[in-house]
């Protein structure tokens, strides 16, 4: 009977001990789980915050698609893409709306709108191109626009292409189409090397309004467009002979700008210097 009773203790604590190791155990998984919970949902928080982050960035990184435009006839290359809220491409877009525009002054004709021309040239140019241009313009040169193109003639330019060589040096392709009544417009192609910068020297009001930012042209040169006269001389070779057109007819006497007796003195223009 004793052997029996003491059997029956270990058998008691054995149970005892036995649950005791089952429930641990159970514990133990239940805090392993509790601990995967809680590791995964930290990794799920991360995760989550990448993903909005990167959706914030996205408005960020945009792709600016540009257009390049080849003339077939000159071969000039012209970029056209948009404006962009940066002071350098504002830069560059204001240069290249002043010089665009002093070429069109300069090298443009009509009777009508030559004295206005006139003093957009020489409120743009510095004093050194002010004298250039006044001895090109003077009526009593017989190459001045005044006695080539007379009361009648026109002179448009259309602007192809405008590159800069450096930041204040710009090169402006253009064509010139100089029209004369009814006769076969005459089109050339020219090229302007433009060496410019700005400056803060007083003007007046009205001459602000044309240049409000103080450009200024130091030096101008305007050459043929060899390139493009090659190509087109060698295309008119291979057509026939073009028809000779009959001399211009004498042009009346020009009163754009009066000139005086004895030494000639420069139209007023602003000073720039």
């Amino acid at each position: 009977m004793r052997n029996n009773n003491v059997e029956k203790k270990d058998f008691d604590n054995y149970l005892k001990e036995a649950k005791s190791w089952e429930t641990d155990k159970v514990k133990e998984l239940l805090r392993s789980r509790t601990v995967a919970w809680i590791v995964a949902g930290g990794f799920g928080l991360i995760a989550f915050s990448a993903v909005v982050a990167l959706a914030g960035l996205t408005p960020l990184k945009s792709i600016d698609p540009f257009m390049v435009r080849v003339d077939n006839t000159t071969g000039a290359v012209d970029v056209i893409k948009a404006l962009k809220d940066g002071k350098t491409n504002y830069d560059e877009t204001i240069n290249k709306y002043f010089v665009q525009w002093y070429v069109r002054y300069r090298e443009g004709y009509s009777k009508e709108l030559a004295q206005d021309y006139y003093s957009y040239v020489g409120i743009l140019s510095s004093g050194v191109e002010q004298q250039k241009y006044f001895s090109a313009f003077n009526p009593k040169n017989p190459q001045s626009p005044l006695n080539i193109y007379g009361s009648y003639a026109k002179v448009k330019v259309d602007i192809q292409s405008t590159s800069f060589i450096n930041s204040n040096v710009a090169l402006v392709r253009y064509t010139r189409k100089v029209e004369r009544g009814l006769d076969q417009p005459q089109i050339s192609h020219w090229a302007a090397t433009i060496t410019f910068k700005y400056l803060g020297t007083p003007m007046k009001e009205k001459d602000r309004g044309i240049n409000p930012l103080g450009f200024q042209v130091i030096e101008y040169r305007n050459d043929p467009d060899a390139a493009v006269n090659n190509i087109n001389a060698t295309n008119q070779d291979s057509q026939t002979s073009p028809q000779t057109l009959a001399p211009a007819a004498v042009v009346p006497s020009v009163s754009a700008f009066p000139t005086t007796t004895g030494a000639t003195t420069a139209p007023v223009v602003p000073s720039v210097q």
